[in-house]
């Protein structure tokens, strides 16, 4: 193989390096992402679960964030 080819070979071989890193970190970002806005409706989901059953029984206990007891 001639110079000139070997160079047009390394070029091609890290452009598509390249572009395949690119592709791979936006689609990891995307996971990311999704994930993301999954776990936040899973709290807004239990944060409502968790108001109704407050509306429904009230508080059974309190809790003291000055000391770290709970109080019937």
């Amino acid at each position: 193989m001639s110079k000139s080819t070997k160079r047009s070979v390394a070029f091609f071989l890290v452009v598509l390096c390249g572009v395949s890193l690119l592709n791979c970190m936006s689609s990891r970002e995307q996971a990311d992402q999704d994930s993301t806005a999954r776990a936040e409706q899973r709290e807004r989901e239990f944060m409502q679960r968790q108001a109704e059953y407050v509306k429904e029984h009230g508080h059974g206990k309190h809790y003291s964030l000055k000391d770290g007891k709970v109080y019937e």
